[in-house]
């Protein structure tokens, strides 16, 4: 009899998984649903606009589908998947900050940013992310942790701005003005997609997104350093659950002796990577595909500061 109960408990804790896929893509498919009968495209096309016009409607229609999906893949794999395949293996990182929630503390300091600075910024995001066809709820998380929407941060080492870019990276970006809020976001999105494209083409999303964001962290170098000993040590180095495993051991002279670019501090890049992935769900799950925060104010233009790189 007992044999018999452990084995129901353990076959209803198996189905929780795959209950819980069904309920999300149920609403990955009203969101579907939504978008196709909307007259209005929700990224930025009015009823009444000139692009909307019955000729070019389908592909309007067709662009705002594809960010749809977008949003809603990166939801789906990050609530899944990523939960339930993700190991660390340094016992220096905490449960806290390997867990895929957000701290009641993470939560009451982002939702004062979601209220205070989010409106600010929303139309940027969202204008910025469409133009490289990527979700502006991960725009905005990236931004959230590199400097929490402060357009003016900076930091010890020489960061600077929304996206925290260091001045090589600026001037390769074509970026002038680092703590101006519309090329911060350009430049960090604009360097986040040449990281992709210099990823190999086996490299699906969302993890291609994952990886790319870990370079954006520690350097390219040091992340096809761990993509190298992942498949040395017969891990799949696409896999991001496999890949931070080795990212982590960068950290251990036994290990980086081994590699191109030597020392790198994988535990700030995984951690890194696992902010962004929670504070996207948060936000994601926030605000609705068609649903914008209330704007307060416009976006900010912090074109004050000197024209010349900064």
């Amino acid at each position: 009899m007992g044999s018999t109960a452990a084995e129901i408990i353990a076959t209803e804790q198996r189905s929780r998984p795959a209950a819980i896929r069904v309920g999300l893509f149920t609403l990955l498919a009203f969101a579907i649903t939504v978008v196709l009968t909307q007259q209005s495209d929700l990224y930025g096309l009015s009823a009444g606009s000139k692009t909307n016009t019955p000729s070019n409607f389908p592909v309007a229609r067709k662009n705002a589908l594809h960010l749809t999906l977008l949003e809603w893949e990166y939801f789906l794999a990050s609530s899944t998947n990523y939960a339930s395949s993700t190991s660390y293996a340094s016992a220096d990182i905490s449960a806290e900050t390997s867990s895929t929630e957000l701290t009641a503390g993470e939560v009451a300091s982002l939702e004062s940013h979601m209220h205070r600075r989010l409106p600010r910024y929303y139309d940027l995001f969202r204008k910025v992310a469409s133009e490289h066809r990527i979700d502006w709820h991960l725009v905005a998380a990236i931004s959230y942790q590199e400097s929490h929407w402060h357009p003016k941060a900076k930091s010890p080492t020489g960061v600077r701005g929304m996206m925290m870019l260091t001045l090589p990276t600026a001037k390769e970006m074509g970026i002038r003005n680092r703590l101006d809020a519309e090329q911060s976001v350009r430049g960090g999105v604009r360097y986040l997609e040449s990281l992709k494209s210099r990823l190999p083409e086996t490299l699906q999303e969302p993890d291609r997104t994952w990886q790319a964001l870990a370079a954006y962290n520690v350097g390219i170098g040091h992340l096809y350093d761990a993509r190298t000993l992942t498949r040395n040590k017969g891990g799949n180095p696409d896999d991001w659950a496999h890949l931070s495993e080795y990212l982590l051991k960068l950290e251990d002279p036994k290990w980086h002796s081994q590699t191109r670019f030597g020392y790198a501090r994988g535990t700030e890049s995984v951690q890194y990577v696992g902010n962004i992935q929670r504070y996207y769900r948060h936000i994601l799950t926030t605000h609705a595909p068609n649903k914008a925060p209330r704007r307060t104010t416009t976006i900010a233009n912090n074109s004050q500061a000197t024209p010349s790189t900064i």
